[in-house]
């Protein structure tokens, strides 16, 4: 066998040199490094950290309640991002390791409370049946959004002090599958009635309360009767005008006007099929509006149309119908109409029109 020469010996020699060079230098390269080792994230807001590892690479959480976390690997087959959704206020670690290498690296991560929005009103005073609008803002002018919302709560409802029901401006739901979630940003409701009322902004999760806001507004019975004054009343109106409920707190109402001669008047309707309710809802509420009636068809019916006739014009609309009840009240005399009680599903009717002088 032919000796090799020293020249042979020397290019083999840089050759296992040049070899294990790159072999440490392609070590090197795949490495697990993170491009910061801390962050800070909102509820429902997102941050990236990249990553170089090899793909075989995991990420746990010490607290999955808090956050949710994913990489992405790019085209390059050892970079990723690292991709953090705030969920729940607190601080968690996530540790990295690439098992490829056994190597570990822990990122601290602090999520930061969500600026839950707050309740505003475009105006904070109105007369009953006035349309109050409300609305959702947020104090730092970030925008509002569902998709975040959902990381923070369940739902957000709105409800009134002594009101019944409430009206859901937020709501989040998911099963197998599927995903619900409506937001409503904007909103309006009508008052029945006058007072001082406390409006209430609740978020809930998991059965708990998590935020609350409350706004109050005014709602004053200043005009004539109901939402009108009489002044204003000077032709017979086209249509109906409803009023909107979305505490669901009471049936529907719907009111009308026109003249009687010269006489303005109002009449008012619920939507129900049930004559006992629309009784009901009518009859409480002018007691409640006015006190008691001031003259009642419990003593002495023949009283009741005399009564009728006396305090409302000749014109009156409904001249048949049968008055169960009377307000006197300052600007207003109202009456509760029963409109046919021959019929086997008769109608209550309100019918106001000015006091007479």
């Amino acid at each position: 066998m032919r000796a090799k020469s020293l020249f042979e010996i020397f290019l083999m020699f840089l050759f296992t040199i040049g070899f294990t060079s790159c072999s440490d230098d392609d070590k090197q390269e795949y490495s697990l490094k993170l491009s910061q080792i801390s962050c800070e994230v909102m509820q429902g807001y997102s941050v990236t950290i990249g990553l170089t590892a090899h793909e075989n690479t995991t990420l746990n959480i010490e607290a999955p309640e808090l956050i949710d976390a994913v990489y992405i690997w790019e085209s390059d087959g050892n970079k990723a991002e690292i991709e953090i959704k705030g969920k729940q206020k607190g601080e968690t670690d996530l540790v990295v390791t690439d098992h490829e290498t056994g190597e570990s690296a822990t990122i601290k991560v602090k999520v930061t409370e969500y600026p839950m929005p707050h309740l505003a009103v475009k105006q904070p005073k109105g007369n009953i049946f006035d349309m109050m609008n409300f609305y959702l803002y947020n104090e730092d002018s970030k925008p509002i959004n569902s998709n975040n919302l959902s990381a923070v709560c369940d739902s957000i409802v709105w409800t009134a002090d002594g009101v019944d029901g409430s009206f859901k401006v937020f709501e989040y739901g998911e099963g197998d599958g599927w995903v619900d979630n409506h937001l409503t940003l904007e909103w309006g409701h009508c008052f029945k009635y006058p007072g001082e009322y406390k409006t209430n902004l609740t978020a809930w999760k998991d059965n708990k309360v998590i935020s609350r806001h409350e706004l109050a507004v005014t709602i004053t019975d200043g005009k004539d009767f109901l939402a009108y004054n009489w002044t204003d009343i000077t032709k017979d109106s086209q249509a109906w005008d409803t009023y909107v409920d979305v505490l669901q707190s009471s049936p529907d109402w719907m009111t009308t006007y026109g003249l009687s001669g010269t006489v303005p008047f109002v009449e008012v309707r619920v939507f129900s099929s049930d004559n006992v309710l629309k009784f009901h809802t009518f009859y409480d509420y002018f007691c409640k509006l006015y006190s008691l009636p001031t003259y009642e068809d419990k003593t002495d019916k023949q009283k009741m149309w005399q009564l009728y006739d006396e305090l409302f014009s000749e014109q009156k609309k409904y001249d048949s119908a049968y008055p169960v009840a009377i307000w006197v009240a300052e600007r207003a005399n109202i009456v509760l109409l029963l409109l046919d009680e021959s019929t086997e599903f008769p109608g209550y009717v309100v019918y106001a029109e000015p006091k007479k002088q």
